[in-house]
């Protein structure tokens, strides 16, 4: 197998990671490829720098504590990312997963744009208060110079010990020019089962709502509410299809009869009369 096809394979399994086992897989892998050369530290290091991004994932800031989404729309340098609660931005271990320190990179938002952040900031934190447990997410609204938002929420519950895992991510995006404006959603949730198995569950979800874009206070409030809605009936949809799931998917997956082709005698008398003659 030729070096570039092997690190296009090793590229799919890091990215692929459930959610809290990308040490396990990329330790895994390695072992696997077996070659420096072709899966070197600087191949590791970038294809988890993407892993990282996609996934959103967050650590805490090394002076503050507070939490601090690793992010495209934050995206500085490969390893340094916009906390834009402070417009300072940060520099992150991509294999430790930590923020290492403070740099003196500064974002001016024009104070237009900066008091539409703030105020979404703060409205989507107390919609995420009220749904999300306070320990396992965090929320970041990115402004732009364009005059646009993107809003992001990642959660992770991880229970390794337990055999599961679960991380959610939603992504929106809206511009701030007064009127009737778009919001566009995008959600994704990705969980991992498996005691005595196998079993991930790959959700997408896209959808948009109509805001009207006023004074800051009342659109955040608006876009907030919008995003409750949307996340709401996401979770809905999924809570339908696990009830279906017995009666419809696992049914479609699986033999009407087994294999002798007769089907199962389900009279408890009968099997107890077959095992007694059978001890004989």
């Amino acid at each position: 197998m030729a070096d570039e096809q092997k690190l296009n394979i090793a590229t799919y399994f890091l990215m692929s990671s459930p959610t809290g086992e990308v040490d396990d897989v990329t330790a895994d892998v390695v072992k696997l490829v077996d070659d420096n050369s072709t899966l070197s530290d600087s191949a590791i290091n970038s294809i988890l720098k993407d892993y990282n991004t996609e996934n959103l994932v967050y650590a805490a800031d090394p002076e503050t504590g507070a939490n601090v989404m690793v992010s495209a729309h934050g995206l500085v340098a490969d390893d340094q990312f916009l906390d834009p609660n402070t417009g300072r931005v940060l520099k992150f271990d991509h294999r430790k997963r930590v923020f290492t320190e403070v740099t003196d990179k500064k974002q001016v938002l024009s104070d237009e744009v900066a008091k539409f952040r703030s105020a979404v900031q703060k409205s989507v934190e107390g919609y995420v208060a009220g749904q999300y447990k306070q320990s396992k997410v965090c929320t970041a609204v990115y402004g732009h110079d364009n005059g646009s938002l993107t809003i992001c929420i990642s959660a992770k519950n991880i229970n390794l010990g337990n055999y599961w895992t679960g991380g959610w991510r939603s992504v929106y995006t809206i511009s701030t020019a007064a009127g009737a404006q778009e919001l566009k959603g995008n959600v994704k949730v990705q969980v991992h089962y498996f005691e005595d198995g196998n079993v991930q569950l790959h959700s997408n979800f896209d959808k948009t709502a109509s805001i009207n874009v006023s004074n800051e206070d009342s659109t955040a409030k608006e876009i907030a509410k919008a995003i409750s809605k949307i996340e709401t009936e996401f979770q809905s949809n999924l809570e339908e299809m696990y009830v279906t799931m017995h009666s419809h998917t696992f049914k479609a997956m699986r033999r009407f009869l087994p294999i002798s082709r007769q089907p199962m005698t389900w009279n408890s008398a009968a099997h107890g009369v077959a095992g007694e003659v059978g001890t004989r």
